[in-house]
C-alpha cells in the first residue's frame, strides 16, 4: 500500500514539472514571436524613414569596436576632405579676384617741376606730369602703336599733305569746361609762335592749322611728312584758361605749376619748400574723364635733387616707386618691397667721330680698327650689369627698317693692330706713331656713372692696341651747350633716343650737321640724303623699311660712329600696385601709358 501512494506522489510531482516546463516554453516563445514582431515593426519604420535619426547615429560609436572607431574617423575625415576640394573646384575656381577703386601711392622724380605745360615742359618731371594731366590728339599703347585719343577718327588726302580730325564730343577739361576744335587750333598756333619759345616750334613751323567747326579740324602740311600723326601726341591747352596770357609772358603764369588739362588725373595740391623749390605734388584721379577713369585715387610726387637722395627715399620707404633707378644703384634698394621691372628703351648709346675736329677719324682704316678694338658685351657686363644688348646699327630691333644681317665689326684687337701697321702705324714707345704723328685722340662724354664708366673702358681698350686716349668729363648741364651744340668734341660718347617712329632724318640727314640738327658726327652722303628724304615722305611702309635698309647699308659702309649698345629702362614698383606690363619704352614717360590699369586695391568676383 505504501509503494501505491509512493508511486502516486511521484506521477504528480512529475506531471508538475512537465507543465511548468511546457508553460516555459509556451511563455519563451510567445516572447520571441513579440521581439520578432517588434523588430519586424522597427525595420519597417526604419525603411520608411531611410535615414537613420539621430539618436541612432549617436548610439552607432557603442555599437562598434575600437578599431572600427579609428576606421570610421579616417573615413569621416576623407570624406569632408573631398567635399571641401569639390566645393573648391566647382565653386571657388570660378571667383576671381579683380581691380578695385581706391588706394593711393607716391613715387620719387629726381628734378622739380617747373612748366607742366606741354608747350614749354623740357625736362623728365615736367614731361611725366603732362603725360597724365593733359591729353593729345593720339596717344601711345601698351605696344607703343599710335592709337586716337581725343581724335574720334582723322582722313589724309591722296597727296598726304592734307590731315582732317574729328574729335570726341563731350570731353570735359578738369574745370568742367568742354573741349573744342578751338582748344586744339589754340594750341598748335601757340607752338607756332615764335614768342612762346616752344621746343615743338620747329616741329609744326610752316604747318596751318583750320578750324572747320566745334569738333573738327585740319592741318596743311607744304609736303608730305610720313610721321606726322605722332607729332599730334602733344597735350592740349584750354584757350578759355591760356587766352588771356601773352606768348612772351607765357613761362611766368600760375597754371604753369596748377594746371589745368582733360587726362585721366588732375591738379589736387603742392608743397613748397621756403626757397620756392616744389617738394611734392599731389594729383587726383579725374572722375569724368572721357576715356577709362583710373583705379588708384591718389599719386602723390615726391621730388629730389639726385639720385643719391631719391634712391635713399626709396630704401626707407619714404616713397613706394621711383621713376628710375640707374644700374650702379640696383644692389642698393629693398627688393622684399619692390618689383624691378627691366624694360627695353629706344634709345642707343653710340661714339660719334668728329673728322673736323681730328683729320685722323676722315681715315675709314683707322675707324674699322676702332670698332674691332671694342668688345661690346665687356661693355654691358662691366657696366650695364648685363642688363642691355648689343647694337650694330642705329635701328633697333622691332623697329622699321631693322636688319640682323648688317655689317658687323667683329671684336679682334689683333686684327685691329694689324689693320694699322699695314697702314704704316707703328708702335714707338708706347703708342702707335706714323713719321712724327702719334695715333691720339679724346673721348668727351657726360658726367654720369654709365658714361664714365663706358668711357674707360673704351679708352683701356684703345691703349692695348696703341692708340693714344684722353678721356673728358663735361656736367649735365654744360654738355648741350658747350659741347653738342657747337660740336666741340673728337670722339663723343653719347645716347640718342630714336622716338616711337624711326624718322632718321634729324640724326643722318647732312642738313642736320650744325645745331639743333641732331647730326652728331656732322655725317654727310648724297644718296644718304636722298634715301632720308624719300623714307619720310611716303606712309608706305615697305617702302620706308627698304630705304632704311639700304641707308643703313651706306652708313656701316662709311662707319661715321660706332654703335655700342641699347640699354634697358629700370622702373621700381611697389609690389602692391598691380596692373604694371610694358615691354618697351620710347621715352621714360612711357612708363605711365597705361596708368589707369594699375590698381592697388581689390575684389573678388564670380566668373564662370
Amino acid at each position: 500500500m505504501s509503494w501505491l501512494i509512493k508511486l502516486f506522489f511521484d506521477l504528480r510531482q512529475n506531471l508538475k514539472s512537465f507543465v511548468i516546463v511546457k508553460w516555459s516554453q509556451i511563455s519563451k516563445h510567445r516572447k520571441i514571436e513579440s521581439q520578432k514582431e517588434l523588430d519586424k515593426k522597427m525595420v519597417v519604420q526604419l525603411g520608411a524613414k531611410k535615414v537613420p535619426s539621430w539618436k541612432q547615429f549617436k548610439r552607432l560609436p557603442q555599437t562598434l569596436s575600437k578599431t572600427e572607431n579609428i576606421a570610421l574617423k579616417i573615413l569621416g575625415a576623407v570624406i569632408f576632405v573631398c567635399f571641401l576640394l569639390l566645393v573648391y573646384t566647382n565653386y571657388f575656381k570660378y571667383l576671381q579676384p579683380i581691380p578695385a577703386n581706391g588706394g593711393e601711392y607716391s613715387e620719387g622724380l629726381v628734378g622739380t617741376p617747373l612748366y607742366i605745360n606741354p608747350l614749354l615742359a623740357h625736362s623728365d618731371v615736367d614731361i611725366d606730369l603732362c603725360a597724365i594731366i593733359y591729353s593729345g590728339l593720339f596717344k601711345y599703347n601698351e605696344k607703343l602703336e599710335l592709337v586716337p585719343d581725343l581724335a574720334e577718327k582723322y582722313e589724309v588726302s591722296a597727296d598726304q599733305k592734307v590731315y582732317t580730325i574729328y574729335l570726341k564730343k563731350n570731353i570735359k577739361w578738369h574745370d568742367n569746361q568742354n573741349l573744342t576744335a578751338s582748344d586744339v587750333v589754340f594750341t598748335y598756333q601757340s607752338a607756332q609762335n615764335p614768342d612762346y619759345k616752344s621746343p615743338h616750334y620747329q616741329s609744326f613751323n610752316g604747318v596751318i592749322v583750320e578750324k572747320i567747326d566745334d569738333y573738327s579740324l585740319k592741318f596743311t602740311l607744304s609736303q608730305p611728312y610720313a610721321a606726322f600723326l605722332n607729332l599730334l601726341t602733344l597735350g592740349i591747352l584750354p584757350q578759355h584758361v591760356w587766352y588771356d596770357f601773352p606768348a612772351v609772358n607765357a613761362k611766368l603764369a600760375a597754371y604753369n605749376q596748377k594746371p589745368v588739362g582733360s587726362g585721366p588725373y588732375k591738379f589736387k595740391s603742392l608743397i613748397k619748400e621756403k626757397s620756392g623749390i616744389v617738394k611734392s605734388y599731389t594729383l587726383e584721379k579725374n572722375k569724368s574723364y572721357y576715356g577709362k577713369v583710373p583705379y588708384i585715387n591718389k599719386i602723390i610726387y615726391k621730388f629730389y635733387p639726385d639720385y643719391e637722395t631719391a634712391v635713399t627715399a626709396l630704401s626707407n620707404k619714404e616713397t613706394q616707386n621711383l621713376s628710375f633707378l640707374p644700374k650702379d644703384y640696383l644692389n642698393k634698394v629693398n627688393k622684399k618691397d619692390l618689383t624691378l621691372n627691366n624694360i627695353n628703351l629706344a634709345q642707343y648709346t653710340a661714339l660719334f667721330f668728329n673728322s673736323k675736329n681730328n683729320d685722323l677719324l676722315k681715315d675709314l682704316k683707322i675707324k674699322q680698327a676702332l670698332a674691332m678694338a671694342l668688345d661690346k658685351n665687356k661693355i654691358i657686363d662691366g657696366v650695364l650689369q648685363g642688363q642691355g644688348q648689343v647694337i650694330d646699327g642705329p635701328i633697333l630691333p622691332n623697329f622699321l627698317g631693322y636688319n640682323n644681317n648688317i655689317k658687323k665689326y667683329e671684336y679682334s684687337p689683333q686684327k685691329a693692330l694689324e689693320l694699322l701697321t699695314g697702314e704704316g702705324w707703328q708702335i714707338n714707345g708706347e703708342f702707335l706713331k706714323k713719321k712724327d704723328q702719334e695715333l691720339k685722340m679724346t673721348i668727351t662724354t657726360v658726367e654720369q656713372a654709365e658714361n664714365i664708366k663706358s668711357a674707360n673702358l673704351i679708352k683701356e681698350a684703345w691703349n692695348s692696341i696703341g692708340i693714344n686716349v684722353d678721356v673728358q668729363i663735361i656736367a649735365k648741364d654744360k654738355i648741350e651747350n658747350e659741347i653738342i651744340n657747337p660740336r666741340n668734341y673728337q670722339v663723343l660718347l653719347y645716347g640718342e633716343i630714336i622716338g616711337y617712329d624711326p624718322d632718321l632724318f634729324p640724326f643722318w640727314h647732312s642738313s642736320q650737321r650744325e645745331a639743333p640738327g641732331l647730326n652728331l658726327a656732322g655725317y654727310a652722303n648724297r644718296k644718304v640724303d636722298q634715301l632720308l628724304e624719300e623714307a619720310r615722305q611716303t606712309n608706305d611702309t615697305k617702302i620706308r623699311d627698304g630705304k632704311y635698309r639700304e641707308f643703313q647699308d651706306l652708313l656701316l659702309e662709311d662707319l661715321p660712329a660706332i654703335f655700342l649698345y641699347s640699354n634697358t629702362y629700370t622702373y621700381p614698383v611697389y609690389k602692391k600696385i598691380k596692373g604694371f606690363n610694358l615691354e618697351t619704352l620710347a621715352l621714360p614717360k612711357d612708363r605711365l601709358i597705361n596708368l589707369e590699369n594699375w590698381y592697388i586695391k581689390s575684389k573678388y568676383k564670380f566668373i564662370k
